[in-house]
């Protein structure tokens, strides 16, 4: 018989973030109404929201890199940027921007969250779609060691979004692209992966995320273009193409195998 490991509970996982921190993410994990901009409260959509797993992943990197400033697009109901100014507190410097243009549309409840942490002066919002505000960061000069890409997931925006947060970050920055459950993310992945060799990828034991450190300068020549493919995609093609009788005897030699 095998024992199972086991399974480290939900708030065991946040246990190492500051008490003020943990007790509001669990209150939202939980589905609890949180207070909008206007005072009231309003219930959470339940998908719009990081795990726990992956949002201490963003804690211990910037507990672990100690940035001075990072960087979110897509902020909604603030999840991340609560274990983003965890870390920016435990380490006692830091400034965090989030880059929004429908926070009205969360009831403004993102946008409350630093001043719930007592973190205001380590906060700054940007109600601005994200491509003119990366080249206004750009314009200023401005530079974000690690950058987290959550906003819109279509492939082009998601492909635009890294280009221009690649001339903010700086060399051994991060930038990570978010949901990587959706088609249009693995593909701007996969680019990225196959043509950015100013970017090295690291793995993570989150699944949902894909992680690229900056190495070196770009220096592609104008028409550099390599081909990308989405892994996913490959795999699903080949059993697609796979005859249904060696499908049906992979299978079972699987179940043999669980057994």
């Amino acid at each position: 018989m095998f024992s199972r490991k086991p399974q480290t509970s939900p708030v065991e996982i946040l246990s190492p973030l500051p008490e003020v921190f943990r007790s509001v993410l669990v209150s939202m994990y939980n589905g609890e109404p949180q207070l909008g901009s206007e005072g009231e409260p309003h219930s959470l959509d339940g998908v719009v929201r990081i795990s726990r797993e992956q949002g201490m992943w963003l804690y211990n990197l910037c507990r672990e890199t100690r940035p001075k400033a990072t960087l979110e697009i897509g902020l909604a109901y603030g999840f991340s940027t609560a274990y983003f100014l965890a870390a920016i507190h435990d380490n006692g410097l830091g400034c965090h921007t989030a880059v929004d243009p429908f926070q009205s549309h969360w009831h403004g409840i993102g946008r409350r969250q630093a001043k719930r942490f007592g973190m205001s002066d380590n906060f700054r919002f940007i109600e601005e779609k994200s491509q003119p505000a990366l080249v206004h960061f750009a314009d200023r000069g401005e530079i974000f060691e690690v950058i987290f890409i959550d906003g819109n997931h279509r492939f082009d925006d998601a492909c635009v979004e890294f280009t221009l947060s690649a001339e903010l970050c700086p060399m051994g920055g991060w930038i990570i692209l978010d949901d990587m459950w959706m088609p249009a993310i693995r593909k701007a992945a996969a680019f990225v992966r196959s043509n950015r060799m100013d970017f090295e990828e690291l793995k993570t034991p989150v699944s949902n995320i894909a992680v690229f450190r900056r190495i070196g300068e770009d220096i592609r020549p104008w028409y550099h273009y390599e081909e990308f493919f989405d892994p996913f995609d490959m795999r699903r093609l080949i059993r697609r193409l796979t005859p249904a009788f060696l499908r049906r005897r992979a299978k079972a030699i699987e179940r043999c195998v669980r057994l």
